[in-house]
């Protein structure tokens, strides 16, 4: 936003913010690994939502820090996972 990207809006980080927030929530109430996907799944549908709502604005190095901490964040929970936990769910980024 500072370089005059206007791909990132005040609106789209808090939008983000709301949804990683939640899912870090979520994974630190999940007990079994169940939890865990579920909390992926309800991440990655907020996020295909708001690309929709929002222009697309999720490209390709997006994705991949989104997909990336995701990940990194189920690991941290107890997921074992080789690949991309999101590209089961994601419709649109």
């Amino acid at each position: 936003m500072t370089n005059g990207d206007d791909l990132f809006t005040v609106s789209r980080i808090v939008k983000s913010d709301k949804i990683l927030d939640t899912y870090l929530h979520n994974l630190s109430k999940a007990k079994e690994t169940a939890e865990i996907w579920k909390a992926i799944e309800q991440a990655v549908e907020g996020f295909d939502k708001l690309n929709m709502e929002d222009d697309g604005f999720i490209d390709t190095a997006e994705r991949e820090e989104l997909a990336g901490f995701i990940k990194y964040a189920a690991e941290t929970y107890g997921l074992k996972f080789e690949g991309d936990v999101t590209e089961e769910y994601r419709l649109e980024w």
